[in-house]
């Protein structure tokens, strides 16, 4: 059978056609090393390499987060161990200046350095990384601590987020930096000890003097959360109280402390706390040159005894005792008024002085050596305080703070009229779990003579308890006219009724003010009076407070204030210590998960190889295979393109 030219010709090109194809197909793989670079050379090979590519790009973002995260927390870690390099050195300054060796002038240097301490500390609390603030919380774009005035700062404020940054570090799984500026410089628990562990009030019930007590209650010393600390304060000036039972809460939505009564008081009570400043006595400038001297300490035996102070400024006069060796004896001058003899015995290694010349010493100063001729001691004797009260820890800053019952200024008539002048009430009400309202309401006392108190106060009852009772608190109210005092006393029935947290008296700012009856239950009409409890400032228990508490005590020479400082300095320096081993484990779990990355981006790697990668030596041979086959299909469709009609007619 004859085959026509143009079928050999079909054929023998797409034979060659489809022999180019694999021979490209083989080059490509020798040349690219990869077996599937397209869909259509294996469309299950090439979803399972997209997929991989794709987790490979994740662990490669998930490595930017890690090196990022690292990078933070290894700038969080110096920056926290600069700080607690700086609390350090400022415990070790607050012991030299409480000694009785340091001077006035000494401590008042030490308060202007007090602004540098701050200044740096603001410079590390606002360190940045990567672009952000490391301890802004996820709000790292905003400075997160600033002076509240940049040239006569008295507070830092934080403006950084509550929240840490997190960072993912895979599908399901992210690591919290724990960075916020508000956990690391903000302490949620205070240490109460022999500083600032009394709470000192007087209890005045109006009826005299033989009958104000004053108590100074002692908190038992320990760390307490806020929460805690109002808890104790109020189990303490209730032990202590003599009948009148406080309230002391911790409001956290606002971070203020407060202090109340369960308003059972029917009867007039002033309750006055005093932010302690006990006047006492301290020796400062302890200056000693004996050569054999070393770690002297004076001591203050019978402090009573120490009733004349040395010249002021200090150090221009201090009292001086000069060691006589030919006789044994310490030669005094400077002496401020005692009537000291112009020698004293000496006693080994100490000097003992008797002041009020009791045959008892008074100061001994402990030399630890023995003293040689011409040695001297001096030292001042200077007016100082003790402050010890917790009502700065709760937020009060001012010298006193004064609970009244809602009662009578001024002393009131026998006899009431009651009519449309002199008729109302306005007040409002708010209930101790949070109910009640603060709109104005107003009590309308019945009209009529009332021929004594008695019949007057319950009207007046009467008439509060209706208008509460229209408003749907149904409080029940107490009015208590006192005869000794002549005078009324307004409060919740706390036996008989729900109790208010307050309620406030609007006399002058009620919209019947100018129908009040403020002059007949003897109350000044121009002004409004609260049963509210007393509310402190916001209370932050910051690095910052305490520095700027130790500057200000410092400045005032206040030793015991630098005591103060000091506890908490070390109560920061813990917690800043701790912090830092919380980045280091935090950064321990960087490198674990580091590890993770890496294991998993060589499994995948791999993964990839076996789907996508060729066997360079089969792929070659491959080629070689195609190149002969390619070759010899060129030869023998030569061959046989060549054939003419003569070929098959011979």
């Amino acid at each position: 059978m004859r085959v026509a030219t143009i079928s050999i010709y079909k054929q023998a090109t797409y034979q060659l056609g489809r022999l180019t194809s694999d021979l490209n197909e083989a080059n490509e793989v020798v040349s690219t090393n990869l077996k599937v670079s397209s869909a259509s050379d294996d469309p299950s090979g090439m979803k399972q390499v997209l997929t991989i590519n794709s987790d490979l790009a994740a662990l490669e973002q998930y490595q930017v987060n890690v090196d990022q995260a690292q990078n933070v927390l290894t700038t969080a870690e110096t920056a926290l161990d600069s700080m607690a390099d700086q609390l350090s050195e400022m415990k070790l300054l607050c012991s030299a200046l409480s000694n009785a060796s340091a001077s006035y002038q000494e401590r008042s240097n030490a308060a202007e350095s007090m602004s540098v301490y701050l200044d740096g500390l603001l410079d590390l609390a606002n360190t940045d990384a990567y672009g952000g603030y490391v301890f802004g919380g996820d709000d790292n774009r905003t400075t997160p601590f600033t002076y509240d005035d940049d040239d006569n700062p008295t507070r830092v404020t934080y403006n950084g987020s509550s929240d840490p940054v997190n960072i993912s570090t895979s599908r399901n799984t992210n690591i919290s930096l724990d960075c916020c500026g508000s956990d690391l410089f903000y302490e949620d628990e205070i240490i109460v000890d022999a500083t600032n562990n009394k709470i000192v009030f007087t209890e005045d019930p109006g009826t005299g003097d033989d009958n104000i007590i004053t108590i100074e209650a002692t908190i038992t010393s320990g760390t307490y959360s806020k929460e805690e600390l109002a808890a104790i304060v109020e189990d303490t000036m209730n032990e202590a109280s003599k009948g009148v039972v406080y309230e002391v809460e911790y409001d956290g939505d606002t971070n203020t402390f407060s202090i109340g009564t369960d308003g059972s008081n029917d009867k007039p009570m002033r309750v006055t706390f005093e932010a302690i400043q006990t006047e006492t006595v301290r020796i400062s400038n302890l200056e000693t040159n004996g050569s054999n001297f070393e770690d002297v300490k004076i001591n203050i035996l019978h402090e009573t005894a120490l009733t004349e102070y040395t010249p002021v400024p200090e150090g221009t006069k201090p009292l001086t005792f000069t060691y006589n060796g030919a006789d044994g004896t310490w030669e005094v001058s400077n002496d401020p008024g005692y009537g000291l003899p112009s020698e004293i015995e000496a006693t080994g290694n100490t000097l003992e002085i008797d002041l009020n010349d009791d045959g008892e010493p008074d100061i001994t100063v402990d030399l630890n050596g023995a003293p040689e001729d011409e040695d001297t001691v001096s030292f001042d004797i200077v007016e100082g305080y003790e402050n010890a009260s917790v009502l700065p820890d709760l937020g009060f800053e001012s010298e006193t703070v004064v609970l009244e019952t809602v009662t009578s200024d001024f002393e009131v008539a026998n006899t009431f009229s009651v009519g449309a002048g002199n008729d109302t009430i306005d007040f409002t009400e708010t209930l101790l779990d949070g109910g009640g309202t603060s709109v104005q309401l107003t009590a309308v006392i019945e009209a009529g003579i009332y021929s004594n108190s008695d019949s007057y106060a319950e009207a007046v009852e009467e008439a509060l308890e209706s208008a509460s009772a229209e408003n749907g608190n149904r409080v029940n109210y107490s009015v208590v006219y006192d005869a000794e005092t002549n005078s009324f006393t307004l409060s919740e029935n706390t036996k008989t009724g729900r109790q208010l947290e307050s309620f406030d008296l609007l006399f002058s700012s009620g919209t019947n003010a100018s129908d009040s009856a403020a002059s007949s239950l003897g109350f000044n009409a121009d002004k409004d009076v609260s049963s509210a409890p007393q509310k402190g400032k916001e209370t932050t228990w910051s690095i910052w407070d305490t520095i700027f508490d130790l500057k200000k005590a410092l400045e005032n020479d206040d030793v015991d204030g630098i005591q103060r400082a000091m506890s908490r300095l070390d109560n920061h320096y813990e917690s800043l210590t701790s912090s830092i081993s919380t980045v280091g484990r935090i950064y321990g779990s960087t490198t674990t998960t580091e590890a993770t990355i890496s294991d998993s981006d060589l499994t995948l790697t791999t993964q990839r190889s076996t789907v996508r990668d060729a066997d360079i030596v089969e792929a070659i041979m491959d080629l070689k295979s195609a190149q002969t086959v390619y070759q010899a299909a060129l030869s023998s469709t030569s061959s046989v393109m060549g054939l003419s009609l003569v070929d098959y007619m011979s």
